[in-house]
């Protein structure tokens, strides 16, 4: 019995998912439990675990590859597979069962089995390997690598020896090979980040990354960078925010920063305590129902050395200052998980540490609102609520700003 393993949905808003690394290869013996491979969404990255024991059949998905949700990653055979110590042991009635098979059932099982991937170059390779064209080049490789390779006089079979290229070689290969030997290393990233062929250049020389660079500014050619799942979420939210109806009210608030306690910290508490006065700022719209929460849940812009996400401080209004503050040092660098990127009904964005002195902030995903928060001069800070008027109308977000100005001075 085989198990599909599918990309999971780890998020309402994913609808595709990276795979980053995989923890098992074909022929690995798995249990129930154990972590297959991780995922990287548009939120944050997990590892995946098995749900069942067996032997790991097939690798669907390669690293690095992006797939959309419940597509099948992996196959776990699982059967009639008895899992003893990580090791697979048949019991001794499959032992007899098999004996018992008959050849006929045999031909037809083995005729019924999924057939290996095998690489098309590598068939026409075997199909061709005697044409006079590839006797002119030795070495395992397909029809296309060979002709590559003579052109530039490169030995297949010596490089396979050396293990520098693999087996069989096909044309990729061979391409690396001619980049590494006539583009320094600094170049050849040039030449895959601006995505430009190697056969641009002449090749009778060692190029180096300033003649790839004068070529790219003649040319004006753009640099390629692949979005991140969080570059692709942000934009996703931004252009989800453009449907909502906001409006905005600007304040200038007053503020006694507390030794030893970051500002951000003391705005997450004053908010915290004015969303339990206020329900609507702890609500969300979902499926046509306003759905009001019991708990301050709020977002918080965070800038990590992986990119900018929206972390969420769960139940702000039962922790302490210091609490808080100690959150906002360990959300910087710890592995972030869905949990943390979700179930908030209401953010903030402090710029204040970038010398900014106001800003107006979108609404994260299907929050209520924003706070939008700039420096502090003399005690007093300039802020910009953003507000969901499908949510709180102008009187509610007005009392609901009130409370927090006075939250803010006892905090």
């Amino acid at each position: 019995m085989e198990y599909k393993v599918t990309m999971p949905i780890l998020s309402d808003t994913m609808d595709k998912g990276k795979i980053t690394k995989w923890y098992v290869k074909v022929g690995d013996i798995v249990k129930k439990g154990d972590k297959l491979c991780e995922v990287e969404s548009d939120k944050a990255t997990m590892d995946i675990e098995s749900f069942v024991d067996g032997k790991v059949k097939k690798i669907v998905v390669k690293e690095g590859d992006e797939v959309p949700v419940k597509s099948v990653i992996a196959i776990i055979e699982n059967g009639e597979l008895k899992i003893e110590n990580g090791k697979n042991v048949n019991t001794a009635e499959e032992s007899k069962s098999e004996k018992n098979t008959s050849s006929e059932n045999k031909k037809q099982t083995e005729s019924s089995k999924e057939p290996e991937d095998i690489d098309i170059d590598t068939i026409i390779s075997s199909v061709l390997n005697t044409s006079e064209e590839n006797r002119t080049v030795s070495g395992s490789a397909s029809p296309a690598a060979k002709k590559k390779a003579a052109e530039f006089g490169i030995d297949i079979e010596k490089l396979q020896e050396k293990n520098e290229i693999p087996k069989p070689a096909h044309i990729k290969d061979i391409e690396e090979h001619i980049i590494s030997r006539y583009f320094t290393p600094k170049a050849a990233k040039l030449l895959k980040e601006y995505n430009i062929n190697y056969d641009t250049f002449k090749l009778d020389h060692k190029i180096d990354s300033t003649e790839v660079i004068n070529y790219i500014k003649q040319n004006n050619i753009p640099k390629i960078s692949t979005l991140t799942p969080n570059q692709k979420a942000v934009i996703k939210t931004l252009e989800n925010s453009l449907t909502k109806p906001v409006f905005f009210i600007f304040e200038e608030i007053e503020i006694t920063k507390k030794e030893g306690i970051k500002i951000t910290a003391q705005i997450i508490k004053a908010l915290a305590n004015a969303m339990q006065k206020n329900p609507l700022s702890r609500s969300i719209l979902k499926d046509g129902n306003l759905l009001t929460y019991p708990a301050s849940n709020i977002s918080v812009a965070v800038s990590r050395e992986d990119g900018l996400f929206m972390c969420v401080i769960k139940n702000a209004e039962e922790k302490t200052l210091q609490e808080i503050n100690e959150w906002l040092k360990e959300i910087k660098t710890k592995k972030l998980s869905i949990e943390d990127l979700t179930g908030s009904t209401f953010g903030i964005s402090n710029l204040g540490m970038f010398n900014i002195e106001s800003f107006t902030a979108v609404i994260n995903d299907k929050d209520a609102g924003i706070a939008a928060f700039g420096k502090l001069t003399e005690n007093k800070i300039k802020t910009a609520f953003t507000i969901d008027h499908r949510i709180l109308n102008g009187v509610e977000a007005a009392m609901f700003v009130n409370d927090f100005k006075e939250e803010i001075k006892n905090v």
